[in-house]
């Protein structure tokens, strides 16, 4: 049985390979193309054979379901890296606008009094000298005016 399937899409495969196609004009000046030459005598086909891919075409095709997966794989993959891409860059904008507003809501605290104690990166309290609230300020409005919109 299987061998059959085999031998009859061979076939089938070598005569779609070698078809030819005729073109004629009939009597009302239509152009009209068949695999079966017409019988009219009054009619003259032109004989149009198909050729098949040289190997210097410019379009290459796979050779086999193995290339033809490697094709798709690579499509796939390309197609996954920029998935990939815009979604990293979308959490890189989403954090940026977490930044932004704590920059300026620590701006807005650093102005409000003297006393008021802030952590620093270890978690200490301390308060702090107008010379570092300068310092912290002209950092938090850099970060801003980079950064935020």
């Amino acid at each position: 049985m299987y061998r059959a399937f085999i031998l009859c899409s061979c076939l089938l495969i070598n005569s779609v390979a070698n078809a030819t196609i005729y073109k004629w004009v009939d009597h009302k000046g239509v152009i009209n193309y068949g695999q079966i030459q017409p019988q009219r005598q009054a009619i003259t086909p032109d004989k149009i054979i198909l050729k098949a891919q040289k190997k210097g075409d410019t379009q290459k095709t796979p050779k086999s379901m193995v290339d033809s997966a490697n094709v798709i794989t690579r499509s796939n993959a390309k197609r996954k890296a920029a998935r990939d891409k815009k979604s990293l860059a979308a959490k890189r904008e989403k954090q940026l606008q977490r930044n932004c507003i704590a920059s300026k809501k620590n701006l807005a605290n650093l102005g409000y009094s003297s006393s008021r104690l802030h952590k620093d990166s270890k978690g200490n309290y301390s308060r702090l000298t107008p010379a570092d609230k300068e310092q912290q300020r002209k950092k938090l409005v850099a970060f801003i005016k980079k950064n935020c919109r």
